[in-house]
């Protein structure tokens, strides 16, 4: 990074106190966006049959697991380069929504063809062909929305807009649901997300502008990576991405496939609660990343910094999470309670051993380690996938909640030591 950067402080002023400040900020959006979705959920559930929820929740499913994988982890690039980019930073913003949305398109039409296309489209027709394509492409950039912000010292835009976004969903769907049926509750769900997409493309652009003229005014050096350093970095990581991404969005999809709509639209809301709060401690993880990768002195305290407060705030919310379980999924109805009580309480026990995993995949991220990262991600993907498919019928849902703990912790054997030793690390000296 030039020795001139710090010209551009007050975007990305340094400190730990920063650091919790954008975690906390993208963290509340993840929080906020999956209270949304499950409002949602719950509307669906008491307007539509449960196969329809079904039916509704693998299309979304589909959808989400295209954009996760079109990210070509572009929004990690971002957080880690933007803040060197300079006078540049128009030019780097610009590749990046161009290359998602491309890769998005592309990922949507094979998707289709595949045949878990039959699944996401099941009961839909031709209709259904006919939205997954732009879903999935406004879903990528929606996605990538919320880095860019971030990078360019806005992180807290981002709850606010996923916060509107959210809510233009819920007053949406009673109507179209009620309406349309399932075909109403995928247009509630991807009309905001265009209009929200091209609103906050708007305000990036004036974002980007305005940097781009205090970087030229200021005479700050344009620095951007090359190729070597783009696939060095993007390349193993975007195993880790394409590990996220399968492991939010194939696991839902394999459990209908196995169990049917009804049984699988009671693991689809549990998973996506449990997703909503993995997608907040990944706020601080990609908080970590932007911060340490501008700053390596001060990854240990980051790690340390950040590592206190999940410790404490992720397992008093899994706790309150077991404990409630039945009157949480009984808002769905009693169908959703007695099935999926018991597989929830061990998906949050899960939880928390995938707190110390994130911050194993944020170590590695922060020192450029894109590698490192990626076996991480990908491995518990695969190990996650491999429960649910060896897990036995007669266990129901509480199968691939089993599957997924003992993912977690063989992971964990992997990761803890190496994570214990950065925890004890100072200044790059390891404390005796």
């Amino acid at each position: 990074m030039s020795g001139r950067a710090p010209a551009l402080a007050p975007e990305q002023p340094a400190g730990d106190r920063r650091v919790l400040g954008d975690g906390t900020a993208l963290s509340l959006s993840a929080a906020v966006t999956g209270l949304a979705g499950l409002l949602c959920w719950i509307v669906a559930a008491a307007t539509l049959p449960q196969d329809a929820v079904g039916r509704a929740s693998a299309f979304v499913s589909g959808f989400i697991l295209v954009a996760g994988i079109a990210q070509l982890n572009a929004g990690l690039g971002i957080l880690r380069w933007l803040p060197r980019a300079g006078a540049r930073t128009g030019l780097l913003v610009g590749r990046a929504y161009l290359v998602v949305a491309v890769a998005a398109t592309v990922a949507a039409l094979v998707f289709l063809l595949l045949p878990a296309g039959d699944v996401v489209g099941h009961g839909m027709g031709g209709a259904g062909a006919l939205l997954f394509v732009p879903a999935s492409v406004c879903w990528a950039l929606f996605q990538l929305q919320d880095y860019v912000l971030a990078a360019l010292g806005r992180a807290w835009w981002v709850p606010m807009f996923n916060g509107a976004f959210g809510l233009a969903r819920v007053l949406a769907l009673p109507v179209l649901g009620a309406a349309l049926g399932t075909f109403g509750v995928l247009v509630s769900w991807i009309a905001p997300t265009v209009l929200f997409t091209v609103f906050a493309g708007v305000l990036i652009l004036v974002l980007v502008r305005q940097r781009t003229v205090r970087a030229v005014q200021a005479g700050i050096p344009a620095e951007l990576p090359g190729r070597r350093e783009v696939l060095s970095f993007l390349g193993p990581t975007y195993l880790a991405t394409i590990g996220t991404a399968v492991l939010y969005n194939s696991v839902p999809l394999l459990v209908i496939g196995h169990y049917g709509p009804a049984l699988g639209a009671t693991f689809f809301v549990i998973w996506t609660g449990l997703n909503a709060a993995d997608y907040a401690v990944n706020g601080f993880v990609n908080s970590m990343v932007l911060r340490g990768s501008a700053d390596p002195a001060a990854r240990p305290s980051i790690l340390r910094l950040v590592g206190k407060r999940l410790a404490v705030l992720v397992p008093a919310g899994a706790a309150a999470g077991a404990v409630l379980a039945p009157v949480l999924l009984g808002l769905f109805g009693h169908a959703y309670a007695e099935q999926g009580t018991a597989a929830l309480r061990v998906l949050l026990a899960g939880l928390v051993l995938r707190v110390l995993v994130a911050l194993g995949v944020a170590v590695r991220l922060m020192a450029g380690d894109g590698k490192g990262a990626g076996a991480i991600q990908a491995s518990s993907a695969v190990l996650v996938l491999l429960g649910v498919l060896l897990a036995p019928a007669g266990a129901a849902l509480l199968g691939p909640a089993l599957g997924y703990l003992l993912a977690q912790c063989l992971v964990l054997v992997v990761v803890l030591p190496g994570l214990i030793r950065r925890f004890r690390e100072r200044g790059g000296e390891v404390v005796r």
